[in-house]
């Protein structure tokens, strides 16, 4: 008996058994016509179960283990011809120095969004939260497949069906279109990083329908509920408001000061908006310094200088907009006016932004209920429609220079054309009107 060798006792026969010879016979019996290629460093081989298919396998000695492959095939000489393939494909990945093998789909998804966080994130060139958009991109992703299965088990046809599987989750076509993308991306820098074999999933393409279409008219303050919301604000920021709120508060033993000046702060953030048709975050970002005033032909302008690190598309911009004189004002009543200052902060020094600004949303929501909108919800409508808004105004008022627009409110001009030039029915409407009639003779 050698040493380390796996005995048992049969108690019918009373004597010792060799189970580790038992076991090597049964290997030798499991595996078929086993043939060495390749000088000795493939073995091709059928199974008691593979139904005469053959199948590879090598040894990679830099991850000390075997590499083992189905040939699809019961011809011995096309199984030679496959397994010689299969081969020559692993010496070029090992001197491309490239994985051999595929890791498991949530592990390749965890080492693509670290990538993105180190290289993308801490470069500045995405922002956090679109860092955080893309892993629940990829969430979606690994729901679809199974991520316990390895990555190169999806053939580039694997997701065809995705599309359906996110509407039944009640997905819409813009956000399934965007995920997408993100897969695909995910999907080329696995193939460059050698964890499997495609560049591109297949996806059938999303056509626009009317749901999605429609869907950033909804979403826009029509002119009437624009001129609501503005006159509202007056109101609400007027001495007489303001002395009938520091009375209620007096007695409520509540402080004023910072309240009522929420007030003027969020009547700012809602022209300055509509007005420059920033985004968010590039309001969040903004200082003093990235503002200056001027007046041109009976007019105040704002030249801004937006700074890459507050846009979503981290590139910076100066452009000119109008409605300079509602900075004129909030600097004038603003505690907070250096140029290292941030234009939206508050009275006692804290500065609106994405994980402070429970008080510029609660302003909001009040303000939709006052005004009476009481669908906001249901079409979307946000801080954001004030952008959407704004660009639909220029659009609609006649934009001259379409290139330089786009420019300005940090987008394409594609996404303009292909988002924008939907959401105003009535500018259709009016070029349906201007069409002169074609008289046709009848005879």
């Amino acid at each position: 008996m050698k040493r380390g060798q796996v005995l048992a006792v049969d108690f019918e026969k009373r004597e010792l058994k060799d189970t580790q010879q038992n076991s090597d016979n049964d290997k030798q019996s499991f595996y078929r016509n086993k043939t060495k290629i390749c000088n000795d460093a493939v073995t091709i081989f059928q199974t008691a179960k593979s139904g005469g298919i053959w199948h590879m396998r090598a040894y990679v000695g830099d991850a000390d283990k075997y590499y083992q492959k189905s040939l699809r095939t019961k011809d011995k000489a096309s199984a030679i011809d496959k397994a010689t393939l299969e081969h020559a494909k692993l010496l070029v990945l090992k001197s491309e120095g490239k994985a051999i093998f595929s890791p498991t789909v949530y592990k390749a998804v965890e080492q693509y969004l670290q990538h993105r966080y180190d290289y993308d994130v801490q470069m500045d060139s995405i922002t956090v939260g679109r860092w955080s958009t893309i892993r629940t991109h990829m969430n979606w992703f690994k729901r679809f497949v199974n991520a316990e299965y390895r990555l190169d088990n999806y053939t580039a046809k694997a997701l065809m069906d995705y599309q359906r599987f996110r509407r039944e989750k009640g997905a819409k076509d813009v956000t399934i279109a965007n995920e997408q993308s993100t897969i695909n991306h995910f999907c080329k820098w696995a193939y460059d990083e050698g964890l499997h074999n495609i560049m591109k999933y297949a996806f059938p393409k999303i056509k626009q329908r009317g749901e999605d279409t429609a869907s950033i008219r909804r979403a826009t303050f029509t002119d009437d509920e624009y001129k609501a919301c503005y006159k509202e604000l007056q109101t609400w920021c007027s001495k007489a408001s303001k002395e009938k709120a520091v009375a209620r508060l007096n007695e409520a033993a509540i402080g004023s000061d910072e309240r009522l000046f929420n007030r003027d702060l969020f009547r700012h953030w809602f022209l300055i908006q509509a007005n420059t048709m920033m985004r968010n975050g590039e309001l969040f970002g903004l200082k003093w310094k990235n503002v200056k005033t001027y007046e041109k032909n009976g007019k105040r302008l704002a030249e801004i200088t937006v700074e890459a690190h507050t846009s979503k598309v981290r590139k910076s911009r100066v452009f000119v907009s109008r409605g300079g004189e509602h900075f004129d004002r909030l600097k004038q009543i603003s505690k907070h006016t250096k140029k290292e200052d941030f234009v939206f902060t508050t009275d006692n020094g804290t500065h609106w932004n994405k994980h402070n600004r429970r008080a510029l949303d609660y302003q909001f929501h009040k303000l939709m209920e006052r005004v009476g909108i009481d669908d906001y919800k249901a079409r979307n409508v946000s801080l954001y429609s004030l952008r959407h808004y704004g660009i639909t105004q220029r659009l609609t008022n006649g934009v001259t220079n379409l290139t330089q627009f786009a420019l300005d409110c940090g987008t394409s001009v594609n996404h303009i054309t292909n988002t924008y030039y939907h959401t105003k029915i009535g500018s259709s409407e009016a070029n349906a009107l201007m069409m002169r009639e074609v008289r046709v003779d009848k005879n």
